[in-house]
């Protein structure tokens, strides 16, 4: 970080260090048990769309409060929202490491979806709050710690439960919990003066919010459509939705898959984090892909080959194969993560900025909810292998739905979002950077 950089950080409060390191603790907290809660609840004797409505509950609650929680932290302060996100965390690791049924599973994973949506939710606004000067290096520094995360936790969970069985993962997740509680306490956020003078320099100003005591269910369902209006934003919710659920899918059912041809948990483990280890490869040139490609072209990239997972899996026995197939697939994804974050980012003020991350966290959850339920209701009547080919054939049409939209929005919308993004790789012309990097609010309707 260049010396200017450090004094505005200093000025604002803004630390980016400590809140990637919360990002890469919430990461490695949620990959711990992610890819074994199925496995769990399947040796406690739940099957079928059992183990589905155990993966679902716990997307419930952050998809009816993803909204009302980035408006909360556009108002209360998006610390406040982090850190009572860390506490909820630390008490769904206990319930976790008490549960030996399936009721009190059910509630740990609904006050873990609860916390670990605020905790993600406050993060990555957070994190868009620095200088736009620099702003798609910071925000692959931020998914780089996202990936170790993701890469690390699975292989230790599945390397503790095969050795020490399932109440030690629990408790892996409890202390990570306790460290996230520290790291958020050390977590500052731009006083509002400063977010407003950034985004008034920037031209990103917005109408100002309404005051708490309007920010009614009214209110909140208008704001979200105004910004819904504008197709774009539309492409970006979808393109979340469509890369978290293939990323659950490997992280929930592509364990069972591989347990069914009787892999150990440390062998699962490793698979799964494979996908991570493909996402810190892609991370560094991501800014470079950004600049050079054309946005369609890189939705259909990355489309294609992340579909490959649910298309291919059935398909193959083998361990290197599939691992092979998982480190191609974890590129795309890799790409599409920081992607959608970086849009919303550029293209929002502070002061509609936690509801706009608010919505792509409930496409997020909204993804982790649809995914169990599909797969339960597909694996009711057909074997997982063909779940996985029917899975994939729906979002395939989301894929093409998605692309078509893309190619009805804005003529340029592209042309000018590349522009921004080479404007602040440029070296040294602040003026001309800023002026390439005025972005355009989403809230415009087309």
């Amino acid at each position: 970080m260049s010396k200017q950089r450090m004094l505005h950080s200093s000025a604002t409060g803004f630390n980016p260090v400590w809140i990637s390191l919360s990002c890469g603790l919430y990461w490695f907290a949620f990959s711990l048990t992610r890819p074994i809660i199925s496995l769990y609840a399947s040796s406690l004797g739940i099957q079928g769309i059992g183990i589905g409505v155990v993966l679902a509950v716990y997307s419930l609650l952050p998809l009816i409060a993803a909204i009302p929680g980035g408006l909360i932290a556009d108002r209360l302060g998006r610390t406040l929202v982090l850190r009572v996100g860390a506490v909820t965390m630390l008490v769904s690791g206990l319930l976790y490491w008490l549960s030996s049924g399936p009721g009190l599973l059910a509630l740990a994973q609904l006050l873990a979806g609860l916390g670990q949506m605020a905790v993600w939710l406050s993060v990555q606004v957070l994190i868009t709050e620095g200088p736009k000067q620099g702003s798609e290096s910071r925000f692959a520094t931020f998914s780089l710690y996202m990936a170790l995360g993701q890469m690390v936790a699975p292989v230790l969970s599945g390397y503790l439960s095969d050795h020490y069985g399932y109440s030690v993962v629990f408790a892996g997740y409890t202390l990570t919990s306790l460290l996230l509680i520290f790291s958020a306490w050390r977590c500052k956020e731009a006083a509002p003066a400063a977010r407003k003078a950034k985004d008034e320099g920037s031209g990103n100003a917005a109408p100002p919010a309404p005051s708490p005591r309007k920010a009614g269910a009214t209110a909140i369902v208008q704001q979200s459509l105004h910004l819904l209006k504008n197709r774009y934003f539309a492409v970006i919710l979808l393109t979340t939705f469509i890369s978290l659920f293939i990323l659950d899918v490997r992280t929930t059912y592509l364990p069972i898959h591989l347990e069914s041809l009787r892999m150990s948990n440390t062998e699962i483990g490793l698979l799964v984090s494979a996908g991570a280890l493909s996402a810190v490869f892609v991370r560094p040139i991501y800014p470079l892909l950004m600049a050079k490609l054309p946005f369609r072209l890189l939705l259909i990239m990355t489309y294609g080959v992340s579909l490959l997972l649910l298309f291919v899996t059935p398909l193959l026995d083998s361990y290197y194969a599939l691992m092979a197939l998982v480190l191609v697939t974890g590129l795309a994804l890799g790409i599409n993560q920081p992607m959608t974050l970086s849009m919303v980012a550029g293209s929002t003020a502070s002061e509609e900025r936690g509801l706009g991350i608010g919505l792509r966290l409930m496409a997020n959850r909204a993804a982790q909810l649809m995914n169990p339920l599909l797969f339960g209701a597909f694996t009711s009547f057909v074997s997982l292998e063909a779940a996985f080919l029917l899975v994939g054939l729906v979002l395939l049409l989301g894929c093409i739905f998605t692309v078509w939209l893309y190619s009805t929005a804005e003529p340029g919308r592209d042309e000018r979002s590349r522009s921004r993004t080479e404007g602040e790789a440029s070296s040294g012309d602040e003026a001309a950077s800023g002026a390439a990097a005025k972005p355009e609010p989403l809230s415009r309707p087309l």
